[in-house]
């Protein structure tokens, strides 16, 4: 893990930046959840989104429109904590309909030192679903460092607070089929006006490198 990969963001018809449609879709689930469906349906009129139901990638402009306003109407630690919870629903429909359940059986029979860095390779190709047009790559030996470059949660952002909390969740859920434990924590924020989001990985304690 030690080497650098970087994707290249999904751009499709007439250079427009894409995304996938549950970056979206559980935000507003996660706001729901915890603010009711009129507060919900509020973030969708205010982000001016279609009422069409989406199957394929969407723009990423809608992503980045739902996350201003949710930090519009919401005081910033409650849009951080629907960020988080959309984060972590996005991972988990990543796990269930990205990753087939054969991997994911043979995830949890092999040691972390094996299964994160095959996880890692495997969800790469899945970037757009939380990256759109952000470049993720991977840095450092194992477990590594996830660096996101142009996270669109964090590319408008600018405060003195960190505002990674939905990739800490999502990468936190898809890493936990590897790592059961294992914990993210943004180490550097574009919000906050370091160069890229930059995700530590923290694995538990009984399964520190030495013992893998």
């Amino acid at each position: 893990m030690g080497g650098r990969t970087i994707d290249p963001p999904v751009i499709h018809g007439g250079g427009v930046p894409r995304i996938g449609p549950n970056a979206i879709v559980q935000t507003l689930r996660a706001l729901a959840e915890s603010h009711g469906d009129e507060a919900a349906a509020t973030l969708s009129r205010r982000a001016d989104l279609p009422h069409d139901s989406w199957t394929a990638l969407v723009p990423e402009s809608w992503f980045i429109r739902v996350i201003r306003e949710l930090r519009v109407i919401l005081p910033p630690s409650e849009a951080e904590a629907v960020l988080r919870r959309a984060g972590a629903l996005t991972g988990d429909y990543v796990r269930e309909n990205r990753i087939p359940a054969p991997f994911r059986l043979a995830l949890a029979l092999l040691p972390p030192r094996v299964a994160l860095p095959l996880l890692i390779r495997a969800f790469r190709r899945h970037a757009w679903t939380f990256a759109g047009s952000g470049r993720f790559q991977v840095e450092g030996p194992f477990p590594g460092t996830l660096v996101l470059d142009g996270a669109p949660t964090c590319r408008h952002a600018r405060g003195p607070e960190r505002s990674g909390s939905y990739y800490e969740a999502a990468f936190e859920t898809l890493l936990s089929l590897a790592c059961p434990g294992i914990r993210v924590r943004e180490a550097a924020c574009r919000a906050v006006g370091d160069p890229a989001c930059r995700f530590r990985l923290e694995l538990p304690s009984h399964s520190s490198p030495g013992g893998l």
